[in-house]
């Protein structure tokens, strides 16, 4: 599912602790940016938001002409038959494999049923997408490409470990409990852009295949690729962790289905919109971020964790608080609950504990205390300057300082931020490097905008707009 992580966030924690103990490997994978780029030529949205310019100007050019080839038009077609896009593509990526003599096929390693992102494609659609995919790589020379690739991608993956080497990885088996017979991996893709994919699937000797697709590069002043650590480390952490969180939350389902049904129904428009289609797959997600949240906590004490949950519940995961209450719990009791399937039953009860109405009204109360703002500009506005812009948020409160700004959903370019700066601590002042003719969006994140008393500035308001000529 399409993972909607806060993405662009100045200096939340400052992460310097680093875990040289075996790191897991990152690497780019053929199959993946091969796939990734057929869904890029199709138009498909999400694999349009690379933030590597040059890097996607170069994909562009090189593969231009193949832009009607049939199986772009399957990548056109599958979305509108079946739904099939973000993680589900990756996912069938990560299930080729090439033989001897260069042909891609479906490695046959995987179980039936193993992968629920895979199992979005229908039988006939994985085979039918088969031959015009090796069409293409052949036609197109691709695997000369990507061969000329390999020193920039060593650049990249150098970036990329330099982050990696501060997870804790010991942190996994000893927080959920061991895992026996997983294999891990970590795949890079500039072409997934913001999206991050938890991919895994079980193999037919019943281990699992644990392969996160991290996409969330950029590039610095210098124009040299790096990956902001505040920003990748809890997407990282995120991403192993559905391979424990999914499995525990099928296991002890029956015991909280009902409850989580409600909460999903609730915010099931919120859910659907991020692509979380079930009252299970969203749970799975809030089972994640509590958990994120709790390492961040624990590895990290200076973090704000209820500023974390705060901005969790305000993208519809409104059971944070309550699962990060009992994960708290769990650690503090280990002599109890030596791992998490021992205390998942408590995790459930928590669950079917938690009160919609007076969450609700509790929010009602809470959100009178909150500030409110404004922006100099609409959501929507066109012909706005391109050059230096000065864009400007008014709190109704004074506030704390700090910056939060997101990705738009509407899959715009997110503006090149020069520099910020507060005055009478209710005027944010942040300067955009905007370039002509060209689309932009972002967000404001309300809830990680802190009054002077402790509250927030709410909901998360999202503004796209145009730039005008450069003649103008």
């Amino acid at each position: 599912m399409k993972k909607t992580i806060v993405l662009f966030l100045f200096v939340l924690f400052s992460v310097q602790a680093s875990y040289a103990q075996n790191p897991i490997p990152a690497h780019f994978d053929e199959c993946v940016d091969l796939v990734a780029t057929v869904w890029r030529l199709s138009g498909a949205r999400e694999y349009n938001r690379c933030d590597v310019p040059s890097y996607a100007h170069e994909v562009d050019s090189v593969f231009a002409a193949y832009k009607d080839h049939a199986v772009v038009q399957l990548a056109r077609q599958y979305p509108q038959e079946s739904g099939i896009g973000y993680d589900a593509v990756a996912s069938y990526a990560l299930h080729l494999t090439m033989t001897e003599n260069g042909d891609i096929v479906l490695n046959d390693n995987f179980a039936e049923g193993g992968d629920a992102s895979f199992d979005r494609w229908t039988e006939q659609q994985k085979k039918d997408f088969l031959e015009p995919l090796n069409d293409f790589y052949r036609t197109s020379h691709f695997h000369d490409w990507y061969l000329r690739q390999k020193d920039f991608y060593a650049q990249v993956e150098e970036a990329f470990n330099a982050i990696n080497e501060k997870v804790d990885y010991s942190w996994f088996s000893s927080y959920f409990g061991p895992q026996s017979g997983s294999s891990f991996r970590i795949v890079l893709s500039l072409l997934v852009g913001p999206n991050n994919y938890g991919c895994s699937a079980r193999l037919k000797d019943g281990s699992n295949a644990l392969s996160p697709v991290i996409g969330c590069c950029q590039l610095d002043e210098n124009g040299e690729v790096f990956y902001n650590a505040n920003a990748v480390l809890p997407i990282v952490i995120h991403e192993f962790c559905h391979h424990y969180c999914n499995p525990l939350n099928d296991q002890f389902w029956s015991l909280m289905s009902k409850s989580a049904e409600k909460v999903y129904k609730e915010r099931e428009e919120q859910m659907r919109k991020s692509a979380y289609g079930s009252a299970q797959i969203m749970m799975n997600e809030t089972f994640v971020r509590a958990s994120v949240i709790r390492y961040m906590k624990t590895h990290y004490p200076q973090v704000d964790e209820s500023a974390l949950i705060k901005s969790e519940e305000e993208q519809g995961f409104i059971l944070t608080q309550i699962l990060c209450d009992a994960l708290k719990q769990y650690e503090q009791q280990r002599d109890k609950y030596a791992t998490m399937p021992d205390f998942m039953p408590v995790y459930a009860q928590s669950v079917n504990d938690f009160d919609l109405k007076q969450y609700k009204k509790q929010q009602k109360e809470l959100a009178k205390l909150n500030a409110t703002y404004k922006v100099n500009i609409k959501n929507g506005a066109k012909n706005v300057p391109s050059g230096l812009f000065h864009l400007v948020i008014k709190f109704s409160k004074p506030m704390t300082g700090g910056i939060a700004l997101g990705y738009s959903s509407a899959g715009a370019d997110f503006p090149t931020v020069k520099n910020y700066a507060w005055s009478d601590n209710r005027t944010l002042d942040v300067m955009l490097s905007l370039d002509p003719s060209h689309q932009y969006g972002f967000t404001v994140l309300g809830s990680h905008f802190t009054t002077m008393d402790g509250h927030t500035a709410g909901d998360t308001k999202e503004f796209n707009f145009t730039t005008s000529s450069a003649n103008k």
